[in-house]
């Protein structure tokens, strides 16, 4: 997590950056960002490098921060098909949410790579109702190469750790 992150939800990181060991399936790097002077987030998981993009987020969201992420992953699997035992089950694996600083610069690189391509294609998908950007999301997982994991595509990489 990005420490502009952190400053946005008020709440402080702890000084050291010794990752906690968790199964990267289950751990998320998110990443602040500006767009036509509104608040994003682009979240990437670790494993599979499966990305969702919030966009339009105000103070009152970041204060929810949490439920926000958790919804936005349940919703954003649910559009690509998961089935919802295995969401329920990943949700709840997910529940115990832990923030620290960026620990990871190989996928730090990749969420800025990512956001690059996002830049381009945001404004197709405005305006949007809802700050989880599921089409957009859809068009990043099946559209972007993650070159350091063999050059696939996110959801094929989320469909593998599900075994679908």
């Amino acid at each position: 997590m990005y420490e502009k992150i952190a400053d946005a939800m008020k709440i402080q990181l702890p000084n050291n950056i010794t990752p906690i060991k968790r199964e990267p399936f289950y751990e998320w790097h998110a990443n602040l960002f500006l767009f036509d002077r509104r608040k994003g987030v682009i979240l990437m998981n670790n494993q599979t490098r499966y990305t969702i993009v919030l966009y339009g987020l105000k103070l009152e969201h970041f204060k929810e921060f949490n439920s926000i992420v958790l919804s936005a992953i349940e919703e954003n699997y649910a559009a690509e098909g998961v089935s919802a035992d295995k969401i329920t089950a990943y949700i709840e694996h997910c529940k115990d949410i832990i923030y620290t600083k960026t620990h990871d610069r190989s996928l730090l690189g990749q969420v800025n790579d990512f956001l690059i391509s996002i830049s381009w294609e945001i404004e197709n998908h405005l305006p949007s109702r809802s700050i989880n950007m599921i089409e957009l999301n859809k068009w990043v997982n099946n559209n972007l190469l993650c070159g350091g994991l063999g050059y696939c595509h996110p959801i094929e990489l989320l469909r593998k750790e599900f075994g679908e």
